[in-house]
């Protein structure tokens, strides 16, 4: 077995070495034949004498290297000056108008006006509240004599009685009436008149009496108007109420009674090329104080006109 395989090889090894010399000995076989000088020659000369063909490669010129010369051109500049040179870093600023970083050589941006005023913040009232109460002439109950007063327009109802029409405000309907006596905290005692009333306008029976006007403390009245605008007003209740105003978004964040005090966040967009990126301004309104009263000066009394002496002869 052995000596079969032993002379498989021997007659491989012959078979490959014959057909090396096939290929060594005749030229052209596998690679191609090499020309010899004189075919060389010819050829390259038939390649120096063909006219080019194509379209030429147009020639740029080089850079220059000499100094002062700007090769480069100059980045332009954008919206927002944020222009980047090679090796150049920005010198960048806070801006406290926009809370955010900005290039030194932008134009400082001006807030424009917040837009709203706040005119009265507070629990809201009821219109009426009772003045006074009398006896009529018969000195009946339901002949009682009860005068109303309206907070807002300082305007009486006068002569008004129990379950009778009103002229002047005929959606009103005096219920009943009650006496209630007692002390306070600190032992001082105190008479309270009470009048219920059935306001139809309002919606609602209100119990007033004649201290001060009846105030509803579950309920909040933000009433805030345009500084630019003085058709245009809106009543807010809470915090979180919200409102679109010229484009600008506000948002109640917080509300301080006893200081008469709103705080608002008003959200818009600075730049309207760029409409998503929004800048927030927040401020704190106040209810204006009310203009002191006006004191005519008294004009001063001039003295009695006095009669000169007459002299005696």
């Amino acid at each position: 077995m052995n000596s079969r395989k032993d002379i498989i090889l021997v007659i491989l090894g012959a078979l490959l070495l014959v057909a090396g010399s096939v290929v060594y000995l005749t030229p052209g076989l596998v690679a191609p034949v090499v020309p010899d000088a004189e075919a060389q020659a010819a050829t390259i000369k038939l390649l120096k004498d063909a006219v080019p063909r194509g379209e030429a490669y147009p020639s740029t010129p080089r850079a220059s290297l000499e100094d002062n010369v700007k090769d480069w051109p100059t980045p332009e500049e954008n919206d927002d000056n944020w222009d980047y040179d090679l090796f150049t870093t920005i010198d960048v600023v806070w801006d406290p108008a926009v809370k955010d970083y900005v290039p030194r050589s932008r134009k400082a941006e001006e807030l424009p006006p917040f837009g709203i005023a706040l005119v009265s913040a507070g629990h809201p009232t009821y219109t009426f509240m009772l003045v006074q109460s009398t006896m009529g002439p018969g000195k009946k109950e339901e002949d009682r004599l009860f005068t109303l007063k309206n907070v807002k327009t300082k305007q009486y109802l006068d002569d008004c009685k129990l379950n009778k029409p009103i002229a002047e405000a005929p959606y009103l309907t005096l219920k009943s009436y009650k006496v209630i006596k007692g002390k306070d905290a600190d032992g001082i005692p105190f008479t309270r008149n009470l009048l219920t009333v059935d306001d139809r306008q309002f919606g609602q029976i209100v119990e007033i009496d004649d201290e001060k006007p009846t105030e509803f403390t579950a309920r909040t009245d933000i009433i805030i108007s345009s500084t630019s605008d003085a058709t245009w007003s809106l009543t807010l209740h809470a915090v979180g109420d919200k409102f679109t105003y010229n484009g600008a978004h506000y948002v109640v964040k917080g509300i301080d009674l006893p200081n008469k005090s709103v705080s608002f966040d008003k959200s818009f967009a600075l730049n309207p090329k760029k409409p998503k990126k929004l800048i927030s301004d927040p401020q704190t309104l106040t209810v204006p104080a009310p203009p002191p009263p006006v004191v005519k000066p008294k004009t001063a009394t001039p003295p009695p006109a006095t009669k000169a002496p007459t002299l005696k002869k």
